[in-house]
């Protein structure tokens, strides 16, 4: 089977140029710079062509790794050019839009909204994989991808574009707020000066702010400000952190051993849920 990645040249482009290349797909990837794509299609032994457009032609499946702000580009580009029996995948951080966009355009073809909750360091087993199929033929086509993917390794969810991104509110956006604000408060701080006697749990926070503070910026942005649900629950946060401020301010030592106590049962609970 043939595959285009569109946006090949990039992190998540060249990670999935490699996983379905190990797959047994016949990849062929296009980038922005012509240039990047032949280093990266010498790099991971797949095919690298001038444009858009021509990465579509012989494609049967066609995946999209763009940046939301971007997708709307791409679409309007490749959309006269796509087939019946196509079917073409985004994998976006954000489903509503970019699925409301791909239903604009391409209308003779299965498109099928994804998020990989992952980043492009990530081995693929056991990561949680979401489709958000919305008609009939989606959801068709989302069981039998879906299936291929359970295959590989991966946890496959099954919501809405509107729960997904309902969810990625409190979840991703908060999480990356939470990396960026601490990487914030570090260097205002200067724990660099600490870093040879830092302790096990600071060397693992460490690890997690630097997997944001690496990661795309305009993505992020996005994640941050065009994300309906984010700012509601950073603006929670920032209320419990406030709260947990002035218990240690006025030292309530009873409660604050009685909430620790109550989240670490909460915590277990949540994890759970991830089996």
């Amino acid at each position: 089977m043939k595959i285009a990645i569109i946006g090949g040249t990039g992190q998540m482009g060249e990670w999935f140029s490699r996983f379905f290349k190990n797959s047994g797909y016949d990849v062929t990837i296009s980038g922005r710079k012509y240039k990047k794509s032949i280093e990266v299609s010498r790099k991971l032994g797949v095919k690298a062509v001038r444009g858009n457009v021509e990465a579509v032609k012989n494609a049967d499946v066609i995946l999209i790794s763009v940046l939301p702000q971007h997708m709307e580009d791409v679409l309007k580009e490749i959309s006269p050019h796509i087939r019946e029996n196509q079917k073409v995948i985004d994998i976006a951080s954000v489903k509503e839009v970019p699925v409301k966009l791909m239903h604009s355009y391409i209308k003779n073809a299965v498109v099928l909204g994804t998020h990989p909750m992952f980043g492009p360091s990530a081995k693929k087993e056991n990561q949680n994989f979401i489709l958000t199929p919305t008609n009939s033929k989606e959801r068709k086509y989302a069981s039998e991808f879906g299936s291929f993917l359970k295959k590989q390794g991966f946890s496959v969810r099954v919501m809405s574009p509107e729960e997904h991104d309902a969810m990625i509110g409190e979840v991703l956006s908060l999480t990356h707020f939470i990396g960026l604000v601490t990487a914030d408060a570090w260097k205002r701080m200067g724990v660099d000066k600490h870093m040879k006697t830092s302790s096990t749990s600071f060397r693992f926070l460490s690890d997690f702010v630097k997997s944001v503070v690496d990661s795309n910026p305009g993505l992020y942005s996005y994640l941050q400000m065009d994300v309906k649900d984010a700012e509601k629950a950073e603006r929670l946060f920032i209320d419990s952190a406030n709260q947990w401020v002035e218990m240690v301010r006025k030292k309530r030592r009873e409660e604050f051993s009685s909430r620790m106590t109550d989240l670490s049962r909460y915590v277990e609970r949540i994890q759970k849920n991830w089996k």
